[in-house]
């Protein structure tokens, strides 16, 4: 059996994988050229191929993936969703820090803490404003959208903080001891009506494309703020810059945005009441690690014919 391995990150990793696994052929190839030639003979990829890399996969059963979301390998390969692949990804390697950084976000905007940088870029002490824009989180609603791995890692730091937390999901989901239940898809205007603070951690597919467009944001409170750290493109653009600007929101942290970078003349960059990271939620120097970690137990899991984790279902495409 072989296994191609092409994530160059991985190097420091793969002495101990081919000595835990001897019985197993790593090939490391990182060029096109090398790719093509090595992979026309593999079981198994640890990384992401182009499509015409994986024209050329004809032995390849499974792929594990680097990251989460997975729109760039449904777009880079559509012809994944009807072949013979299993593909699993790296869900919840980034999920504790996810749940820091939404956190962390929402700690800033209840704390004023965008405004008092910008005093301190004056050398201006603003006492009185400073009363008036400073919040306590014990005892408001923190809604999650997407009771994954992100959205439990966000919600149990929310209820530690004394937070009540609510959350909607697509799937059944157990949501004990963090929530008493996962409400259903069709919840998710209560939920946003309810919210003091509102975590979108679905991943992108087709169908949650726009999921929270103007009617949703409309529904949520004045005093609300909105939290994404899954994808950008989940939240309707004109809408969101359009709730900002006439204060119908009272703000919001974006980890993600729908284009990336964030081009310079973009609205949201001139929106005082949005504080925007770019896209690192899920960062860390332990994430390396932990994505390794999931690929060497999986590949434990297929040597020995059990379950494979993070299945991807590809016709969600998630």
């Amino acid at each position: 059996m072989k296994a191609l391995l092409l994530a160059d990150w991985g190097k420091p990793f793969y002495p101990a994988l081919r000595k835990k696994f001897p019985a197993v052929e790593f090939a490391e190839a990182y060029a096109d050229a090398d790719i093509k030639r090595e992979v026309a003979d593999a079981d198994i990829v640890f990384g992401y191929l182009t499509a015409d890399q994986f024209r050329l996969a004809s032995k390849v059963r499974w792929i594990q993936t680097l990251d989460a979301g997975m729109e760039g390998l449904f777009r880079r390969i559509p012809d994944v969703v009807e072949a013979d692949v299993t593909v699993t990804n790296a869900r919840g390697a980034g999920a504790p820090q996810i749940g820091e950084h939404g956190v962390a976000l929402m700690l800033a905007l209840s704390r004023g803490l965008g405004d008092f940088w910008r005093l301190k870029q004056l050398r201006k002490w603003d006492q009185p404003h400073g009363l008036s824009i400073v919040q306590m989180i014990a005892g408001r609603t923190a809604g999650v959208v997407g009771f994954g791995k992100s959205g439990k890692e966000i919600a149990w730091r929310c209820k530690a903080l004394g937070m009540n937390v609510i959350a909607v999901d697509r799937r059944a989901v157990d949501g004990d001891p963090i929530v008493t239940n996962v409400w259903s898809a069709d919840r998710l205007r209560e939920l946003l009506a309810r919210s003091d603070y509102v975590f979108v951690t679905v991943p992108y597919s087709a169908e949650n494309e726009n999921l929270i467009g103007e009617t949703e944001l409309a529904v949520m409170k004045p005093t609300a703020y909105l939290i994404v750290t899954s994808r950008g493109r989940i939240v309707e653009h004109r809408a969101l810059v359009k709730a900002l600007r006439e204060k119908k929101i009272a703000g919001a942290g974006l980890d993600v945005v729908i284009q990336e970078p964030l081009p310079p003349d973009n609205e949201l960059w001139e929106l005082d009441n949005v504080i925007i990271t770019p896209h690192i939620a899920g960062n860390s120097p332990e994430l390396d690690q932990w994505t390794y970690d999931i690929f060497e137990d999986n590949l434990h899991r297929y040597l020995t014919k059990q379950p494979l984790r993070n299945v991807v279902d590809k016709r969600l495409r998630y």
